[in-house]
């Protein structure tokens, strides 16, 4: 299959290194890879390719040309072993990245980030997330919650863990242009109208008024950037 025809296909309105990588179970670090022809295409993974892109690419059957690319690549590996070589079908990955990590940015509002749920990227469960409804990721922005989460740390919600004190937690709220505005902070109590926080850098503890921040997720998994 050539690179080239399908890096045009996801350039294409509704296509996308994303999705491309969400129909072959891996995520989009491998998708660049591909593109950049640093690892070959797989067989079980031209069917998906092709279904996903909804196109036939020029040239034939790309099945065949993938198959027959293996084929020499293994005849080349078996060349003075003295023993045959078969070709065999790889079968992809059980268990899909279906993790949405969503975007985040700097938003200006007392350190605040803005978060989209618009996913930039899939991921795939851990063992802890198995049968969990509704998770998500983000990218932290900001240090003020360093040493314990750093900026650009890759964190997870459980959006079904019981908020507690001593957890650390998501504060969200939608402003009225419809941003989602979103604060990292340690919970060390609450009460009827505030949440207590902490955070790192600097130390500083301080309340957060719950009418304003009224949905709060605690982060389960902290994913190093």
């Amino acid at each position: 299959m050539d690179l080239k025809w399908l890096a045009q296909q996801l350039e294409r309105p509704g296509y996308s290194q994303a999705g491309l990588a969400r129909a072959l179970g891996r995520d989009a670090a491998a998708v660049n890879r591909l593109l950049k022809g640093e690892r070959q295409i797989k067989l079980a993974e031209v069917p998906l390719i092709l279904e996903y892109l909804q196109a036939s690419p020029p040239g034939g059957n790309p099945l065949a040309q993938v198959e027959a690319a293996v084929a020499a690549s293994v005849s080349s590996e078996a060349t003075g072993r003295g023993r045959p070589q078969t070709v065999q079908r790889i079968e992809s990955d059980a268990g899909r990245p279906d993790v949405p990590v969503w975007a985040s940015g700097e938003a200006g509002h007392d350190g605040a980030m803005a978060l989209v749920n618009d996913p930039i990227d899939y991921i795939r469960r851990s063992e802890r997330m198995q049968g969990v409804k509704n998770p998500f990721a983000f990218y932290v922005i900001g240090t003020s919650m360093s040493p314990a989460i750093e900026h650009g740390d890759q964190v997870v919600v459980n959006p079904v863990v019981p908020v507690r004190p001593g957890a650390d937690c998501v504060f969200l709220h939608e402003d009225g242009s419809g941003t989602m505005l979103a604060l990292v902070k340690r919970l060390l109590r609450q009460s009827t109208d505030v949440w207590r926080v902490r955070q790192f850098n600097p130390p500083r503890d301080f309340d957060l008024s719950k009418k304003k921040w009224s949905r709060v997720l605690v982060i389960t998994e902290k994913r190093y950037g």
